[in-house]
């Protein structure tokens, strides 16, 4: 009867282990496919209007360039049948967002750290003369052909370019390393104006240690690097304005 016993609760033991072991597993699966499930980017991917009208990647992208839209999500991120929504939001919603989301969006390059100079010998002959960013603002984008958020971007920096009172006083470098004729394809589609467009720039890019695409960077007229983020955000515009306000 003893050995019963101690059968008996050697089996119940084995039974709560095993149940113990799936549970665990089943939550590091989870953590997992979580943490991955945002690295790659989905262009197929369908998120809902105000209306529960479905958007595609390139309807919706618009709108969330515009620094007044967010994405929220009806269920868990990893559930396939999980609806996702475009939400509007307040100025103060916005502002709020963007502190929380901001070291997120830190480029990792140490040489375009925000408050540091900005090295301009890698732009020097390839891209401009001394001469031409002397006493300038100087804005670099760095982007690839290959990159949906760098191009559906270009819409909305092309509204506000050419609203840029003082051209004069600034330098928009656009940064590639893809070559003329790829670059010259996409310009048709997804034009990019009111800057100039330096392409084979792969010496530059290495240069400065970019590795982050879209990434933004906006310099004052003494060189000094006032905004240095990955992904297109209102707050680019705002660093542009103040830094040709100073």
């Amino acid at each position: 009867m003893r050995n019963l016993s101690l059968l008996l609760t050697c089996f119940l033991l084995c039974v709560v282990f095993n149940c113990s072991a799936q549970t665990e597993t089943k939550k590091t699966y989870i953590r997992t496919t979580t943490t991955t499930s945002r690295t790659p980017l989905d262009t197929n991917q369908v998120v809902y209007d105000e209306n529960n009208k479905p958007l595609r990647y390139y309807q919706y992208q618009k709108l969330l360039n515009t620094g007044s839209y967010t994405i929220r999500i009806d269920g868990m991120p990893t559930d396939a049948d999980a609806k996702r929504y475009l939400k509007k939001l307040t100025a103060e919603e916005r502002a709020q967002r963007f502190e929380r989301m901001r070291s997120f969006y830190v480029n990792k390059s140490p040489l375009l750290q925000e408050n540091q100079e900005l090295d301009i010998k890698p732009l020097l002959d390839d891209a401009a003369t001394k001469q031409e960013l002397d006493n300038k603002v100087i804005v670099l984008i760095f982007w690839s052909v290959e990159c949906p958020p760098c191009t559906e971007s270009f819409a909305a920096l092309n509204d506000y370019f050419k609203e840029i009172d003082n051209p004069d006083k600034i330098i928009i470098l656009a940064l590639t390393r893809d070559k003329d004729l790829t670059v010259a394809a996409k310009m048709k589609s997804k034009p990019l104006e009111h800057t100039r467009l330096i392409n084979n720039a792969g010496k530059i890019i290495d240069a400065y240690q970019n590795r982050q695409l879209p990434a933004f960077v906006v310099t004052d007229k003494n060189h000094i690097i006032k905004f240095s983020l990955v992904n297109q955000v209102p707050e680019f515009k705002i660093a542009i304005k103040t830094a040709l306000a100073e």
